[in-house]
């Protein structure tokens, strides 16, 4: 059952919903020309500009006490990333249980929510969250409870996703609609994972053939934007009218 909507937001939610609203309120921002805002991430980059966020890679919020993303379309929405334990694992996954790719390469592009299609499976166990394989018994990924949920509330205590749409000709994008999410439930948070509402995405290959450097793109925790409602204990919707 969905969480309720609740007026208990942090003191720091006024001002960000203002500046967020007035963004919903005019709507449509046309992409400047300067080569910036080009490819998929031209929305999110824009929106940032438009509230004045620093880019920051560090595991802190980008605006004020708020995470800020995008988000459009049907895709999945990346929440964060953490590699699992122990040393060296992905370039055991990628040597056990990779395929080789259409350039030679050995790939483990890989996606589990549940049960995916090549046997594996997420496992909740007492001190840790483990990916094992029906197939095949070989070491298996982990993450303990506390390192994972930090990862997770390190910089997305406070979340807003604004939603939208890019078109061209000319070349703009719609912002839409906005929700607020905030304290992070560690108990919704460990079912999801392992009911299969989180989706675990492994990309890592060898960089020529089997036996050279792994190459890794980090493994990525990523959610449907309507279960978002199941990781965190409140949220809100931000409307054009709160500007």
């Amino acid at each position: 059952m969905k969480k309720k909507p609740t007026n208990t937001q942090p003191r720091s939610g006024t001002a960000c919903f203002k500046k967020i609203a007035a963004i919903l309120k005019t709507g449509t921002y046309k992409f400047p020309d300067d080569g910036k805002y080009n490819g998929s991430g031209g929305p999110g980059r824009l929106l940032e500009d438009l509230l004045g966020v620093k880019v920051n890679n560090i595991d802190s919020p980008d605006f004020k006490d708020w995470e800020i993303k995008f988000h459009g379309g049907a895709s999945l929405l990346t929440l964060f990333h953490k590699d699992p334990q122990p040393k060296g694992i992905i370039r055991d996954l990628v040597h056990v249980f990779g395929w080789e790719d259409d350039k030679g390469r050995i790939s483990f592009r890989h996606t589990i929510s549940g049960e995916s299609p090549r046997g594996f499976y997420i496992v909740n166990e007492e001190d840790r969250i483990v990916i094992r394989n029906k197939n095949k018994d070989a070491a298996v990924p982990y993450w303990e409870h506390n390192t994972l949920f930090n990862a997770f509330s390190s910089k997305l205590r406070r979340l807003i996703v604004v939603e939208g749409e890019m078109l061209k000709n000319p070349r703009r994008v719609i912002y839409q609609k906005a929700a607020a999410y905030w304290e992070p439930d560690i108990k919704g948070f460990s079912r999801a994972i392992t009911e299969g509402v989180f989706f675990v995405d492994f990309d890592a290959r060898t960089q020529q053939g089997r036996g050279s450097a792994i190459r890794n793109h980090g493994t990525k925790f990523r959610i449907k934007i309507d279960d978002l409602v199941k990781v965190y204990a409140h949220h809100t919707t931000i409307t054009a009218d709160m500007a």
